[in-house]
């Protein structure tokens, strides 16, 4: 069970930060045009490496200062939703079209870390869906495969505490522990991209899961579509948050011909993210998922 001080630090950590932090965060909110009075909810698979929350059994709450570290590196509602609204937002479209939505789990490459860390985040998004469609024949290859990229990336020790018990879990078929134990390895790697202080990294990989989540969540629409479950479609504060963030870039990352395509595709997936939820329909679902599908293609391959 969580404790009142987990409680009381779920509801501070999906709340804007206070004035007297992350005041890199606020100023880079404050250029965008379309972050209204009222941040619209959590897209449904976003930046799912770098929960916000310390929810998983007897973890300690954090103290002002780690809260303030935290912060500062980037760690806000915007790159650290929790998993648990996550996958709340998840069940809302259930059943997955699993056959529609799958695809084949990436294998580590050698390539610059920064598309290691897009590759990464889109993973963990396809672990969600495994995990949603309580898929127990792939829980034990996604554990493998998770454990490899995160030695890749440098954080294989936080990673490997939890991925035999990630795959003894789902061979159970124990899905709403697999979920707890997804919880606490997000966390364990959140905890050493804070200790890193390695901001950028951080963003590139909730930037993958939130790609690869868009494209999971707007097939699960477009399969079943109705304007009411369209509705989880709409985050332009989020569009707007990865597309300033990635003007951030030094110029020899930023000018590279992927994340040049990466800065395009927001560019162009934007306006259809800001329409009113009431107002997005088939085709702009459609839209969206042959971008966002396109551009993690695309990622895959280094383009």
């Amino acid at each position: 069970m969580v404790g009142c001080q987990l409680l009381r630090q779920q509801v501070r950590m999906m709340a804007l930060p206070s004035p007297a932090s992350n005041q890199k965060w606020r100023a880079r909110l404050g250029e965008t045009e379309s972050n209204r009075v009222k941040i619209r909810a959590m897209p449904i698979l976003v930046a799912a490496l770098l929960v916000s929350t310390a929810i998983a059994t007897n973890q300690e709450e954090p103290n002002e200062d780690k809260q303030h570290e935290r912060e500062e590196l980037g760690v806000n509602p915007y790159t650290a939703p929790s998993i648990e609204r996550i996958f709340a937002q998840l069940d809302q479209l259930r059943p997955l079209p699993f056959e529609q939505l799958k695809r084949e789990l990436p294998q580590p490459i050698g390539t610059e870390r920064e598309r290691k860390g897009l590759i990464f985040g889109g993973l963990i998004a396809d672990g969600f869906l495994i995990v949603e469609a309580e898929k127990k024949n792939l829980v034990e290859s996604f554990g493998r495969i998770l454990l490899e990229h995160a030695r890749a990336l440098g954080v294989g020790d936080r990673v490997m505490r939890h991925s035999a018990s990630l795959t003894e879990l789902g061979r159970r078929g124990n899905w709403q522990r697999v979920r707890q134990e997804l919880i606490a390895t997000q966390a364990d790697v959140e905890q050493a991209m804070v200790e890193l202080r390695d901001e950028k990294m951080a963003h590139l990989i909730s930037l993958g899961s939130w790609l690869r989540g868009l494209e999971i969540s707007t097939g699960a629409v477009e399969a079943e579509f109705s304007p009411q479950r369209a509705k989880v479609l709409a985050q332009p504060d989020l569009a707007d948050y990865f597309g300033a963030e990635l003007t951030t870039l030094p110029p020899t990352l930023a000018h590279r011909p992927l994340f040049e395509r990466v800065r395009g595709s927001i560019k162009k997936l934007l306006p259809i993210l800001s329409k009113s939820p009431d107002a997005l329909t088939r085709a702009d679902t459609k839209a969206i998922r042959t971008e966002a599908g396109e551009l993690n293609n695309a990622i895959r391959q280094g383009e």
